[in-house]
């Protein structure tokens, strides 16, 4: 209510429309009058296209969901508008995935998940100390009786003997970066045959890969094993016959020998640390170089012609909680360290930083999320991170002008961190890229132009990623099928175990996406054109029955706890009344609800349908199937003997 006296002052209005603004003015500059001039599109800015502060709270409610276009950097003189075709859908589709290896490790667990359990549990226990510490007796308190003697309270001696006992100080994650990386499956060629290099356990096999029929030889060529307690967590290859090992506190260095027709592993040499590895990588370039990368950001660089290395100290953050980083050599001139907040050039021959780039969370919507957690380089200068938010494809060059930037932007909406990532040629002068974290479900492909960094920004199309179907939606259709149904040998747990390493592969018009988790299980996802669908044979279900057939664990004995009483049921049950019709067959439907084909021609001459279906109502059935069946063998017929009569 004014006060009495007072006129109240009417709030001048103020249109603020596309007209006023400013197109050459800062973008804080529009922003700032925007704020001034009206504040209810100033406020749906701040909530729709603001960066958004993620709080511990709101990472445990799902933040994967949070949406986030596509995007693209554009030039200085971008004028505001897109092309028609700025979004694209992917125009492939995916068979469910299904398991083309034989059953193995039947009782034993997941690895990778073990030390994510142990650290929960340890975790726990730690909340449940700090509530009986502070419902204690408050009068029990820490005294000094003298330089010999002191009074603790038995719940301090408890919390500090607990926090004294943590299984991995430095691990704090809801995902096992240790197995990040390239992961723990390649596809290697040896005398024009194709191998598949994957690790399981503290075990290396080279086995046989027919990619035509994609059938995996169940007897291993070579075999290397590490030793007990020793899982690898990442296995590489070079070109010239070389495989890296990475286990937590131990680097293995292999080279393959061909004697006649026989195929081994020889040991070339081992390297221990007492702080954790977190990468390993071959340079590009430099076919004799392997980087090792520590823990605590010490780079050892080896000459495998000469076996010694030199140390280098990376650039580092403030604490070495969750400390992942990986170092890639794909130039001429430098390597590339990719740490979880930062992307930093190294000079080859002086080891001096070139460039730092860290201003990745600038161009994301959530402040508090997005670490890097994989990276991939490309042919040219630039390079593909995953974060758990976004896939990035970044302009590496360095000038004076022009500094490293984000091209593109796609948001994978994957469930879990990332964790690896890898790409193959796809149609004309494009990269596949394909993204997977630990998490059986979350796996997502996205097509990127290998040439975008080149190209005019502003004319540049993005392509929405696309999640194929799960091996859990095989199982899902299989049970609908009343496929994998043993109750004594279930197989749910099995097929939710954590993946370690994904593989794409070109094969023809198709691509196939290998997928291997902790126990040995390799999936294949095979993604074809859509006008291909109706000549594709899904077997999945078929597969994962006749592979669950050999999964046996100890049987168990089902027992009923108890039987509910439903005898009030049948007071509540009717009678079906002696009058009600109960239809027994198509007959008696078609005979009663017949068409009026008077009525229906009616319609056609008043023109309330279409002309052109008159021709399909008044043909016989096989006729239309006969025309339909011979477009078809117009359409896809290749050979031009292949007359029609």
């Amino acid at each position: 209510m004014a006060t009495p006296g007072k006129l109240k002052k009417k709030k001048k209005e103020v249109e603020f429309s596309a007209d006023n603004i400013d197109s050459t003015a800062p973008v804080k500059k529009i922003l700032e009058d925007l704020r001034l001039q009206n504040e209810q599109a100033y406020n749906f800015y701040c909530q729709n296209i603001r960066q958004r502060i993620t709080t511990k709270k709101s990472l445990q409610n799902f933040h994967f969901i949070v949406p986030g276009h596509p995007l693209n950097a554009f030039s200085n003189d971008w004028d505001g508008q897109l092309i028609t075709n700025y979004f694209e859908a992917f125009s492939y589709k995916s068979l469910n995935p299904k398991i083309i290896t034989e059953l193995r490790h039947v009782n034993e667990t997941d690895p990778v998940t073990e030390i994510m359990k142990i650290k929960s549990d340890w975790q726990r226990q730690c909340r449940n100390l700090r509530v009986t510490a502070s419902c204690s007796n408050m009068i029990s308190k820490y005294e000094s009786l003298n330089e010999e003697v002191v009074h603790c309270p038995k719940h301090l001696v408890d919390m500090a003997m607990h926090l004294d006992s943590d299984p991995d100080p430095h691990f704090d994650s809801s995902y096992n970066w240790y197995y990040a990386g390239r992961g723990n499956m390649q596809l290697i060629c040896i005398h024009w045959r194709d191998y598949l290099l994957h690790s399981e356990f503290s075990k290396l096999y080279l086995s046989e890969f027919d990619k035509n029929n994609l059938t995996i030889k169940s007897s291993p060529e070579a075999t290397f094993d590490c030793g007990e307690e020793m899982n690898i967590l990442e296995t590489i290859h070079s070109s010239q016959n070389i495989v890296a090992l990475r286990t937590k506190k131990k680097v293995f260095i292999l080279k393959i020998l061909l004697n006649d027709d026989e195929i081994k592993f020889e040991k070339i040499k081992s390297a221990d640390s007492e702080t954790p590895y977190t990468s390993i990588s071959f340079d590009d370039y430099h076919k004799n170089i392997l980087y090792v990368t520590t823990f605590d950001n010490n780079l050892t660089i080896v000459n495998l012609d000469r076996m010694t290395g030199r140390s280098v100290k990376l650039k580092s953050k403030g604490h070495l909680t969750n400390n992942w980083s990986t170092l890639l050599g794909s130039e001429r001139g430098f390597y590339t360290h990719v740490s979880t907040e930062n992307i930093t050039l190294y000079d080859k021959r002086s080891n001096n930083v070139i460039y730092l780039w860290k201003n990745l969370r600038d161009v994301t919507d959530e402040v508090g999320c997005n670490n890097i957690s994989c990276a991939i380089p490309t042919e040219g200068q630039s390079l593909y991170i995953g974060t758990d938010h976004h896939l990035f494809l970044m302009d590496l060059r360095y000038l004076n002008k022009h500094k490293p930037k984000p091209v593109n932007r796609w948001t994978h909406g994957m469930q879990c961190v990332p964790t690896y990532i890898s790409k193959c040629n796809f149609e004309f002068n494009k990269d596949l890229i394909c993204l997977s974290s630990q998490w059986c479900e979350d796996m997502c492909v996205v097509p990127s132009s290998n040439d975008a960094v080149a190209k005019e920004s502003d004319g540049i199309t993005v392509t929405v990623p696309y999640r194929p179907p799960s091996i859990l939606n095989t199982l899902k259709s299989a049970r609908q099928q009343l496929l994998c149904y043993d109750l004594y040998h279930p197989i749910d747990g099995r097929l939710h175990t954590a993946i370690t390493g994904n593989l794409i592969i070109e094969r023809d018009d198709k691509f196939d996406i290998l997928m291997q988790n902790s126990l040995g299980d390799i999936t294949c996802h095979t993604i074809f054109p859509e006008h291909l669908e109706i000549f594709m044979e899904d077997d999945s279900c078929q597969r994962l029955d006749e592979w669950s057939k050999s999964y046996k664990l100890e049987r168990k004995h089902f027992e009923v706890s108890s039987i509910e009483d439903i005898s009030h049921i049948w007071n509540k049950l009717k009678s079906v009344p002696d009058d009600y019709k109960i239809v027994e067959n198509r007959k008696y439907i078609k005979g009663k609800d017949q068409f009026n084909k008077e009525e229906i021609f009616k319609a056609f001459e008043e023109e309330e349908l279409d002309s052109g279906l008159l021709e399909l109502w008044t043909n016989p059935a096989e006729e239309t199937v006969d025309k339909s069946s011979i477009a078809l063998n117009l359409h896809y017929s290749d050979s031009d003997d292949d007359k029609i009569k």
